[in-house]
């Protein structure tokens, strides 16, 4: 996991609480599709290794 989004799953997992506590009270009716933590790896993915949206949708369906 490090190799692509340039965290461990650990530190992974400590942004994906820090995101969510801050989110927690808002738009709860509005769920990302992804979840949360795939949506915090695509996000790192295409920053750090600049893939294409469209390639990184067929990745992660």
């Amino acid at each position: 996991m490090y190799q692509t989004t340039g965290l461990s799953r650990a530190g992974l997992e400590e942004l994906c609480a820090m995101i969510n506590r801050n989110i927690a009270d808002e738009n709860k009716t509005w769920p990302p599709t992804l979840g949360l933590f795939k949506a915090v790896v695509v996000s790192l993915i295409y920053l750090r290794r600049n893939r294409v949206q469209q390639e990184l949708s067929e990745t992660f369906g």
